[in-house]
């Protein structure tokens, strides 16, 4: 793996302090400049496909076929060429396409919508830069797949050479390579437009559909150092590896508490309004992860905080809610469940895994103690219709909460998965997050919740 690491030496350690008009103490925001390292670090090895540019006969090619580039220069002998456009930064693609002309105005207010976007324009150009790079694969002479990237980003690939892709398996997919590839993108920073260059990583899966064998990834994280005291703490960042913008993600670790024999413990990281915790000369310090800011080139935290601190991580109080059970109609709350334990499962009608596992979830409540726990459910990203038809078929025994526009259950708890779970204790301290099935019953078991 070939030393790629960029140093951003321009910029320095910021502390601004931000004044609220509030009873609580001041609060900082912290800036820091990050390093960029090859590699996934501390954090799942996440990928794409690399499928082949849609067609105007396809689903969704209507929308996307006039934003594709003319390339040049494949190889004339290859056979079943797929042409790719991998995004380096989605967001500012589909921004300068609709202002080209290349993306309606229906189709770009949508996708707002779908990601919860709106767009920053002082941080985003309006004149197309190269925020993806172009890559091909097919069958050379020799009769085996190749591939080619446009490392240098020209829209020609006369002057690249082919390769053949590495084979993962099913179990290190792009985790563990021998070979990336730099290339050449642009992005804005400070303002301009800048040249940038980052590795990439790709990868035959021969065991996934035709159209989702090649994959790729940008092997790259970041590192900030921040000094508390007279102690120093890096800080890992994940600023995605699909799309490095940071706009799909910007999960934080701690570095000292991640290392092992063979280099890290993977996790998913603390995400955008969770909290990074500091030990420091026996005592807790708690700093909010604002993000990584791909525009500065930093990562932003709020300052510490010490009390009526409400998060989604193990560890700390689930933010209160109220909202109303589906079926009568009557207040449902976390109040209501003080002194208990609570299990609150999130899930839709739509997937799979949550309607699966339902029948033995029953089955659990049943042999539990309602004097010691509760359960409650809460659907999200679904419709009323279906919840109520569901609900007819398959009744529930525990009180089941909509998550709408009003409540927004879903949003205020970040959930971006279903099912998705989290273990309450009496006080309000989320105890465990995602437990089901076997694990699910032998906690409850160790509690001593089970009936005898």
């Amino acid at each position: 793996m070939k030393n790629f690491i960029i140093l951003i030496s321009t910029l320095c350690v910021c502390m601004l302090s931000c004044t609220r008009e509030s009873d609580e103490k001041d609060e900082q925001l912290i800036v820091l400049p990050v390093t960029y390292i090859e590699g996934f670090g501390a954090f799942p090895s996440s990928h794409s496909s690399a499928g082949a540019e849609y067609t105007l006969d396809e689903p969704g090619g209507q929308v996307w076929v006039k934003t594709y580039k003319p390339v040049s220069g494949i190889p004339k002998l290859w056979k079943n060429v797929a042409k790719c456009m991998v995004h380096t930064n989605l967001h500012q693609f589909v921004y300068q396409n609709f202002y080209e002309g290349n993306i309606d105005a229906d189709f770009y207010s949508s996708l707002q919508k779908d990601w919860k976007w709106k767009p920053d324009e002082k941080r985003l150009s309006k004149r197309p830069i190269r925020c993806y790079v172009y890559l091909i694969h097919g069958t050379d002479q020799s009769g085996k797949l190749s591939v080619m990237i446009d490392k240098n980003n020209n829209l020609d690939f006369s002057d690249e050479e082919p390769f053949y892709p590495e084979i993962a398996s099913p179990s290190d997919t792009l985790r563990y390579y021998k070979n990336s590839y730099e290339i050449e993108y642009d992005k804005i920073q400070g303002g301009r437009v800048v040249t940038s260059h980052i590795p990439m990583v790709i990868k035959y899966l021969p065991h996934q559909p035709k159209r989702y064998q090649i994959a790729y990834a940008f092997p790259r994280y970041a590192s900030a150092v921040i000094r508390i005291g007279n102690e120093e703490k890096t800080i890992a960042i994940n600023i995605g590896f699909s799309d490095p913008s940071g706009y799909a993600t910007s999960e934080v670790a701690l570095m000292d508490s991640l290392r092992n024999e063979r280099g890290f413990i993977f996790n998913k990281g603390i995400r955008i309004g969770e909290f990074l915790d500091f030990e420091i000369d026996g005592s807790k310090k708690s700093f909010q992860n604002l993000g990584y800011d791909e525009y500065d080139g930093v990562l932003r935290l709020k300052g510490e905080q010490v009390k009526n601190i409400y998060s989604t991580q193990v560890g700390y109080k689930l933010k209160p809610f109220t909202g109303r059970d589906f079926s009568d109609g009557s207040t449902v709350s976390l109040e209501d469940y003080r002194g208990k334990y609570l299990l609150i499962d999130f899930w839709a009608t739509w997937c799979q895994p949550c309607v699966k596992e339902l029948p033995e979830l029953m089955s659990l409540y049943r042999k539990v103690n309602k004097d010691n726990i509760e359960f409650v459910g809460v659907v999200g990203e679904d419709t009323k219709e279906k919840l109520t038809k569901f609900l007819k078929k398959n009744p529930i025994d525990w009180p089941q909460i909509y998550s709408d526009s009003i409540n927004k259950l879903i949003e205020t708890y970040n959930i971006d998965g279903y099912p998705s779970t989290f273990l309450i204790a009496p006080d309000g301290t989320i105890l465990e997050k995602n437990l089901r099935g076997a694990k699910l019953e032998a906690k409850l078991s160790k509690l001593g919740f089970l009936k005898e």
